[in-house]
Parts: C-alpha cells; structure tokens; sequence
C-alpha cells in the first residue's frame, strides 16, 4: 500500500519538475520518510533559506540541500540535477494540502495519536504543536469545531496535570500535601486512630479540632499505600516527636489534619441515623467509613445525592465516620451544651456524632482580611474571587449549590505566601444536593430551609413566595453571595450586612451599589457589579465569570482594552496552547509555593475551558473594557 508520503512525494515531483530530461527517472523515486507536518517551520525562514540556496550550488551533496534540511528534512534525495525549487512554494503546498485539511481522515488519526502520546508522558508531540502553530502566520487550524477538538485535547492534558497534583510522590505539591490521602485505602477510620490537638475554631453547629495520625495507624498507612504504589518507600506519613498527652498537645503546627465534630442534638447514636441526618456535610468528602454491614445502605444513599469530586478551591475532606463524643478538657468551656451527659451532667448532646476529617488550612477569609488588609494587592484580591468562582463552577457542574457562602466559609493555605493564597470553599451543611430536582428546589412552605446566611441570599431566594408549584432556583445564587463577598475581598465593607445600613438584598437597584477602590480597574468594578445583578437571566453565570477573571489575569493586556481588537479563533488557540505548554513543562521541577499556586490555577481554568466560552468571555470584556 502506498504510504501518505510517497503519495505527496509523487505530487510535488508532478508539480515542481514537469517534463524535463530528469523528471522521469526523478518521478521513480520512491520516498524513504513521510512528511510530518510538525517538522516545517515559518514562511520567513524557509523564504530566506530559499534565497540563499537560489544563488549557490544545485548539488545535493552541496549547501543546498543543507538548507532544505531545516525545512522539509524528510523529502527523499534523488540523483541528477533538477530544476531550481522553490522553498516558499512548497512550504505553501504542504500547508494548504495537509496541515488546512485538518477534517480528513488522515488528520484524525495524527491528532488522536499525537493526543495518546501526550497523555501517557509523551509530550514531544504536543509541544511541536504549539511550535508550528506560534510560527505558521497563515495559521492551521481555522475552523471553531476543529479548535475546539485541540481545546478538548488541552483540557484531557490539564486535567491529567491536576491528577499528578494530587499524588504526593511528585514535586508539583507542597510536601504538606503528602499528609495523607487515605481516600482509596480501604481502610475503617475511627476517633483513636488520631492523636487530638487543641481547638482550632468553633462555631453554632460544630467545633474544629487539630489532629494527626496516631502511632499505631501510621504503620498500617505507610504499608498500605506503599502496597498500592501511592508513596514510594523514601516518602513515609511522618508522625512528629513524642506526644505530651493523647488528648491535647499544645505544638498546633505539629497537627497537619483538622477534624470537624458536628454538634449532635437529635440524630440516635447510631452509623445510619447520623449520618442520613447530617448527609450535606459529607457532600464533598472522598468516602464515608461505616460499619461492614452498612456499607450497601450507605452506597445507595450517596448514589441519591450528587457528590464532588476533589478540587483545588473545594476543601480537601479525606473521610468523615460516625463516633462518640470525645472528652476534651476545654469543651466545658467552648462547648458544654453540646457535650453528652455521660461528659457534662447539664449536657444537651448525644453520646455519637459526626466527624470530618480534612486538610488544616492556615486562616479563614474573614480573618485574612483583617490581618492582612493592607498588605494585600488589587490582583492578589483578584486572584481570591477567581479561585472562589472556579470552586463555584465546580460545584455548579455537579449539580450543587452551597447556600451559605461568606468569608468565614472560606479557607486559605498561605504555603505559597499571602501573595498567592490557596482559597477553598468549606462548610456544606447547606447546601443542596439532589438529584431528582438539582438547582431547583420546591418551596411550598416558609419553613422550607432557603439556606443559611439571609444577609447574602440572592434576591430571587429571599423574595420568594411559597406555593404548590413553586420552586426557587439556586442556579446563579451563589454568584450573587459571592459578588457580595468582593467588596470584602476588595478591601470594602459588605454593603449587604445590617451593621452597615446600606442595601437590602430584598429591593435593591444595581445604580445603588457602591464602586470599588480608585486603583481598581473599571473592568474588575465591572465584573463584580454584573454578578450582583438582581435578575438572575442578566447576572453572569460563575462559568463565565471564572473565564473573565482568568482571561484578566494572564491574557495579553490589550484583549481587555475598549478600543483594541477582539482578537481571532488562532490568537485565543495560540495563547491556549502557550499556557499549556507552560503549565506542562515548567509545573514538573521544582518551584516555590507562589508558582506552584499560579499553575495550579492555570490548569484549573485550562481543564474546563472551551473556545465558545472564551469568546463568550472576551466579547464581555470588550464591552466592558474601561
């Protein structure tokens, strides 16, 4: 069967050496090596090498053919003397009959196989790419649907970049990071396998203890991850030095695990009444430990409810298990209502409840804000609200909404410094979670639960009216909580909370919200006023808004000015592939907590992108550019 080369070989024989006394014995060479297109380089180049090679020696032995080399190495060699070639011409020819004709068969095939290769570590492929795509100014792919097929490849790529994040053997995660993801371990977790630390916070419904493994369970963990390759045998979940007490040790910074002990006051003291009680918090945990003979009931029930997968801006909840309260000698003093009564004689708890198990975050928002206020850059502000959109999409995308979003509901990991914070959505003891209905929920009653916080409720959740066919939708509720919240993140007060006398979510008007600090852009002012907008159909979705902040962050500065150009389907596809190859190549050594921050937010952005949504965005930009 003739290969694809030797078929192109023939052609470009026919059309560069018609009928001349060397064109017969040249037209019977047979090539040696396919074309790839990934081996041309730009027009300019070969131009100029055509230039050079028209004036010097025509012998294939000589200069000319080393200059061919650079550019179509893989043509065969043949004997004689030929006609003179044209190097722009054929540079032309193998664009516009291989690399433009991106919907035949064969370009499919490449693509998948240049696709399969990146995915299994080989990025070769892929990189040459994004070469031959920075240098063709012609450009190579043109239609949206084939970019959009290369957008697919590039989120399968970044996606995999997040999946070697999580893998504590690789150095694109802080060390921290290796504490323990006990999530694919079968393995039952219960209150002694951990040593408790001192209260970390607490609030109405719970209370949050610092914690690490306990002696006996380390071993068990090392051997048992070590058997499933998850931590080669020089990395091992260390335990720090000797305890003090098994209750309370005061070194906080020795406890790399938070454990959140949910206040229990009517659930029976019992697995299943628990945790069917409590069933919201446990929405974004990897999996819920339960008896044996529970198992099969607890498998059913979270198949009813959507659940998340893990997310670089959604907390990082390794298990959660039901137990009996524990004996802390400072819960007479924080806690004593909710103690049991074998605990606190005048007690209102139950002996059982529910416990957490996640990642120890450094602070709060709410209490970053406060200390660090002054500090803090108008990007670095920017960079909070787009990671809090992106755990909203993320959750958005799984059929979630969280209904209770502040600043005390958010977490940051300050490893990277207060420059470039982790930011992470927690507390999901309101959210909704369902299945049957997802972001709609019936309200035939006012006692229905709308959520948490009503300072923050979006105005189509606090001015509903219930009835029998009455539902609210949450689709773009938390955007609005979440647009609130950016004044605080701009260093403002909420214009929403009571103690500042100012809005009421109920019948406010968009000219009534107040604009953000003078050194902010007019494009940020922008962004925050349309995801406060009152009609849900005109407030930007938090997909959109996600693309818009990242778009503002590390798209050319010229995309996002009133009087620029929009810039076209092979601009956006150039820039995406240059984030991709930056994230691919630079992510993999070793970098400071600040870098490895901003890559994984570039991934996070690059795994869901699409080319409609970014020209969606771009469009925004323009028409709201200052």
């Amino acid at each position: 069967m003739v290969s694809v080369g030797q078929r192109l070989w023939t052609r470009l024989q026919k059309f560069y050496w018609p009928s001349s006394p060397g064109a017969a014995r040249a037209r019977t060479l047979r090539a040696q090596d396919a074309i790839h297109p990934l081996e041309l380089t730009s027009e300019a180049q070969i131009g100029s090498r055509s230039a050079g090679g028209a004036s010097g020696s025509r012998s294939h032995g000589g200069g000319l053919m080393r200059q061919r080399s650079l550019s179509v190495a893989a043509l065969p060699r043949p004997t004689g003397i030929l006609p003179p070639f044209s190097f722009a011409s054929a540079h032309r020819f193998l664009v516009n009959s291989v690399l433009k004709r991106v919907t035949n068969t064969q370009a499919a095939i490449l693509r998948r196989k240049t696709a399969q290769q990146l995915f299994t570590g080989q990025a070769g492929p892929f990189l040459a790419l994004v070469g031959v795509s920075l240098a063709s100014g012609t450009g190579l792919i043109t239609k949206d649907d084939e970019v959009e097929c290369v957008c697919s490849e590039i989120r399968q790529a970044a996606a995999k970049m997040q999946a070697l994040a999580q893998n504590p053997a690789h150095n694109i995660v802080s060390p921290s990071d290796a504490i323990n993801p006990i999530a694919d371990l079968e393995t039952t977790c219960l209150l002694k396998d951990f040593q408790i630390g001192p209260i970390v916070a607490k609030g109405c419904n719970a209370v949050v203890l610092a914690a690490r493994w306990a002696r006996h369970k380390v071993a068990d963990l090392n051997e048992a991850m070590q058997t499933l390759g998850q931590v080669p045998p020089a990395v091992e979940i260390a335990v720090p030095g000797p305890a003090q007490s098994d209750s309370i040790v005061p070194h906080e910074e020795e406890y790399p695990l938070a454990i959140k002990m949910m206040f229990n006051y009517e659930a029976e003291s019992n697995a299943m009444a628990i945790i069917s009680a409590m069933n919201r918090e446990t929405v974004p945990a990897r999996n819920v430990r339960v008896p044996p003979h529970f198992e099969s009931w607890i498998a059913a029930m979270r198949e009813k409810s959507p659940t998340l997968p893990p997310h670089p801006n959604i907390v990082d909840m390794y298990t959660a298990f039901a137990d009996y309260v524990p004996e802390i000698k400072e819960a007479l003093n924080m806690y004593p209502d909710a103690l049991p009564r074998r605990l606190n004689p005048e007690g209102l708890g139950r002996n059982m409840s529910l416990f957490l198990v996640m990642k120890k975050y450094d602070i709060s928002l709410k209490d970053f804000l406060a200390q660090h206020r002054q500090e803090v850059s108008w990007k670095t502000s920017l960079l909070i609200l787009t990671q809090i959109l992106e755990g909203l999409t993320h959750m958005w995308s799984h059929g979630i909404a969280h209904r209770d979003l502040k600043s005390d509901n958010i977490l940051l990991d300050l490893s990277g410094g207060i420059d470039f914070p982790r930011v992470v959505i927690t507390d999901f003891g309101c959210c909704l979670a369902d299945r049957n209905h997802g972001l709609k929920m019936p309200y035939s009653s006012f006692e229905t639960n709308r959520g948490g916080n009503m300072a923050l409720m979006a105005p189509e959740v606090i001015t509903a009216q219930p009835g029998p066919f009455t539902s609210i939708n949450y689709d773009k509720a938390d955007v609005w909580a979440c647009g609130a919240i950016a004044y605080e993140i701009f260093g403002m007060a909420n214009p929403f909370y009571q103690d500042n006398h100012k809005l009421l979510n109920m019948h406010y008007k968009s000219k009534q919200l107040p604009s953000l600090p003078e050194d902010i852009p007019d494009i940020v002012n922008n962004l925050v006023r349309d995801l406060l907008r009152r009609n849900p159909k005109n407030r930007l979705s938090a997909e959109l808004a996600a693309t818009i902040s990242q778009l503002i962050l590390w798209a050319p500065s010229t995309w996002a000015k009133a009087n620029g150009r929009i810039p076209n389907t092979q601009d956006v596809l150039q820039w995406l592939l240059t984030l991709t190859t930056k994230i691919l190549c630079e992510s993999r050594f070793a970098n400071d907590g600040k870098a490895l921050r901003e890559y994984q937010l570039v991934a996070t952005f690059l795994s869901r992108m699409s080319l409609s949504r970014v020209k969606e965005a771009l469009q925004w930009m323009k028409n709201n550019a200052g």
